[in-house]
């Protein structure tokens, strides 16, 4: 991640972006894995901390928006490397610093961090000073203690490994060793590429980041998502594993395609996951 790899996207929000390039049998994929710093009148806090890959831009980042000022929350939306491999350095950077989110085996985890951690749950909010964070299910997920997180001001939603996209054409479009995004699109907007993000594109990183959906029709679980977009007012979407999507209804269209049609292409079905959060 080179050292201007941070971007303002909204009033107190910067896109601590980051990516990583992963073999596979079809060639190199170069993918982001963001964390996002919102910063409040009294508080800021870091949803995801990033992959340990990392740790020295996500680090940098933080001290070059915060300054003298503390980090004071972090929240891994989920207990995964690429969304908590960076807690410990920033505990270390930020003795202060508190560990949010549904923290139910987090002990196990950091057990030497354990007075850091403070349990939320789906509903709660936290008041950063001006702006709150409010804690939501998250509707398509990873892991059972997945949650999402909404800001007040920006009106931007936090998705974790929700609305992940790879903003190229599919691989066999592409030339020869050639990444699926190119170095200078990792701080791009979903409307500043030079072409729409494509359903195929993002079906390759939803049925690949989240296998089990192939056997999951998500369909409902989308119309719990259209309704929360609708009631807060959602306009900027922060995906953990994609750029941000500044057209939320652009990205509502290709996310459901996608999932569709990861579905419909998957080897088997289960019945279709009624209100409330999708799951393995």
């Amino acid at each position: 991640m080179p050292r201007d790899d941070v971007r303002q996207i909204a009033d107190g929000v910067w896109w601590l972006g980051g990516c990583l390039q992963a073999a596979t049998s079809s060639g190199p994929v170069h993918y982001h894995v963001s964390t996002y710093l919102v910063v409040g009148e009294e508080s800021a806090i870091l949803i995801d901390s990033g992959d340990p890959a990392h740790e020295a831009a996500v680090l940098r980042g933080v001290a070059a928006v915060l300054g003298d000022r503390p980090l004071d929350y972090v929240f891994p939306t989920h207990p995964e490397i690429p969304h908590a491999g960076n807690v410990v350095a920033l505990v270390r950077r930020y003795p202060g610093l508190r560990i949010v989110g549904d923290v139910r085996d987090y002990h196990l985890h950091w057990p030497l961090l354990v007075d850091r951690l403070v349990p939320m749950q789906a509903g709660d909010v936290l008041d950063l000073g001006g702006r709150n964070i409010e804690i939501h299910p998250a509707y398509i997920r990873d892991l059972h203690n997945t949650l999402w997180a909404f800001d007040s001001v920006s009106r931007m939603l936090f998705v974790s490994d929700g609305f992940a996209f790879i903003h190229e054409t599919p691989f066999d479009e592409l030339e020869d060793d050639e990444p699926i995004h190119r170095d200078d699109e990792c701080l791009l907007t979903s409307s500043e590429f030079a072409k729409a993000v494509s359903v195929d594109a993002a079906a390759y990183g939803a049925g690949r980041s989240l296998y089990w959906t192939r056997f999951v029709d998500v369909s409902a679980a989308f119309d719990d998502i259209e309704r929360l977009v609708v009631e807060r007012d959602v306009r900027l979407v922060g995906p953990a594993h994609g750029a941000v999507i500044d057209d939320v209804s652009q990205g509502l269209r290709v996310a459901i395609g996608a999932h569709r049609k990861v579905f419909r292409e998957g080897s088997g079905a289960m019945a279709p996951i009624g209100s409330g959060a999708a799951h393995a």
